[in-house]
């Protein structure tokens, strides 16, 4: 047993501290040990044990050190029996197995990666606590989806959360919900072949079947999947363990993603969405949703004419335009500009912070009737609100998002084009192609639409607004006469 072991607090991180046994500290080493015992080697003194051994707990949070000071107790006093027993024995057959795969590499020493086969992980209402056996996958992904956990520390999107659980469920169908410090390489190419020969476009009831019970079927009928899905997977996952490596759970492993198996991508084949056609905009705009009024259940009401209608003239993402409220449509006291304002207000997600911004409302929509639309939504549910409806129960946005879209994309198939490159997502392309012919600057496109200037003098001139965030840095009307020259002509709105 190590004389003590203690929880040390520098400047504001917490450290485990325990000092070697008597028989052990500072004891001669033999020119060849395993790399297990080596760790325990002074870096002042070569040849010779440590006499104690510190370790960063990498938290501040004095719960959360409490919690680990235990695994790293346990951890060590296992450690210490190996070294012990090397050092008496020099024997590997005469230890028992769970030191022997200390010996053997295939264990590590890390403040939360802790000595493999003994008790599995536990959660506890605090969250994923790591055990002697360490975090599993599934426990990892919880962290990892929940970002720093505190205000102001980034997390992942909800639907980045939703693909990535269901990369882990696949995962753990295939292998069981191992710990983290199992997982090699072998697991990442195992796993990116299985689902390799997973197709997509399945039926309802494949869907719920295992992986391994899916895989024994005959899947010949169904349209392969590309090797961008694939690689995405494989790089959610790898993002998943990368968190629990930031966090410290592979300290002192020389760790590598075992995710890091991806296909390489013909340029040729990479995805991609591509703009619409001015024939194919002629052909949605007259379409039943556009000039009979028609409005299908799945396509939420008036949110069936108006978020594609917004996408195209103010080439917005998706997700920008779903999470939009009633209130950020607003006037601009300054010039009376109607404006649209993209952020990261409360649920709301914005992909990068470049796409913050408050742009003018095209005239084009305005001339459509889009103000009385939003001053409706607001008579009947407040500024507050969802501007779309259907879309007011904010806990379910990412979820109904997703099926309006796959609404959206059925009735392109079915009255403009059938196509996996035309998509919602093509609006945005076809702003900024017409936007090109227009003869409007690319710096201003790209300000518009979100899209980041490189260099350091595109960030000169921004100027905060009345809520903290910097604008573009081109007066609004200079915005709002840049936009009107883009013009659909020919297209009967």
């Amino acid at each position: 047993m190590p004389r003590v072991s203690h929880l040390i607090r520098r400047n504001g991180i917490y450290w485990f501290k325990v000092d070697l046994p008597d028989d052990l500290a500072g004891q001669p080493l033999p020119p060849s040990i395993p790399d297990t015992i080596k760790r325990l080697e002074s870096p002042v003194r070569r040849g010779h044990l440590k006499t104690a051994v510190w370790l960063s707990l990498r938290t501040t949070v004095e719960r959360e050190a409490k919690q680990r000071l235990g695994v790293q107790i346990a951890q060590h006093e296992t450690v210490f029996e190996v070294a012990r027993a090397f050092l008496t024995n020099g024997k590997r057959g005469s230890l028992p197995a769970t030191q022997l795969a200390w010996i053997d590499g295939r264990a590590s020493l890390s403040p939360l990666n802790p000595t493999p086969g003994l008790s599995p992980s536990r959660t506890t209402s605090a969250g994923p606590v790591a055990t002697e056996e360490g975090l599993t996958i599934t426990q990892a992904f919880h962290c990892w989806s929940r970002g720093g956990g505190v205000k102001g520390a980034r997390s992942p999107a909800p639907n980045t959360i939703t693909e990535a659980d269901a990369a882990r469920r696949r995962f753990v169908e295939l292998f069981g919900d191992l710990a983290i410090h199992r997982i090699n390489k072998a697991h990442g190419r195992e796993y990116r072949e299985a689902i390799s020969r997973m197709p997509k476009g399945l039926p309802a009831d494949m869907k719920q079947l295992s992986l391994p019970d899916l895989l024994q079927r005959d899947l010949s009928a169904y349209e392969p999947r590309s090797a961008t899905t694939i690689n995405k997977s494989l790089t959610l996952l790898g993002a998943v363990l990368a968190r629990a490596e930031q966090d410290g759970h592979f300290d002192g492993t020389g760790w590598r993603n075992p995710f890091d198996v991806a296909f390489d991508i013909d340029p040729a084949d990479e995805d991609y969405y591509e703009p619409f056609t001015r024939d194919e905009l002629k052909l949605l705009m007259a379409s039943p949703v556009f000039t009979a009024g028609v409005r299908p259940k799945r396509g939420r009401g008036e949110t069936a004419r108006w978020a594609p209608l917004l996408a195209l003239f103010q080439g917005a993402r998706r997700t920008e335009v779903i999470q939009l409220l009633v209130q950020d449509i607003a006037k601009d006291p300054d010039t009376d500009l109607w404006t649209l304002r993209f952020d990261r207000e409360g649920d709301k997600r914005i992909k990068t912070l470049s796409s913050i911004r408050r742009v003018p409302i095209h005239p084009e929509l305005v001339r459509l009737g889009f103000l009385s639309f939003v001053e409706e939504r607001r008579s009947i549910v407040g500024p507050l609100s969802s501007l779309w409806p259907g879309f007011e129960d904010r806990s379910k946005l990412a979820s109904r998002a997703n099926k309006w879209s796959e609404w959206f994309n059925a009735y392109l198939a079915q009255h403009v084009v059938d196509d996996p490159v035309k998509k919602f997502h093509s609006f945005r392309g076809t702003f900024k192609r017409f936007g090109r012919a227009a003869g409007i600057d690319e710096v201003v496109i790209n300000h518009l639409v979100g899209h980041s200037n490189h260099g350091v003098g595109a960030r000169y001139g921004r100027r905060r607004d009345t809520d903290g965030v910097r604008d573009s840095g081109y007066p609004l009307p200079r915005l709002a006469e840049e936009l009107s020259k883009i013009r659909f002509d020919g297209v009967r709105l």
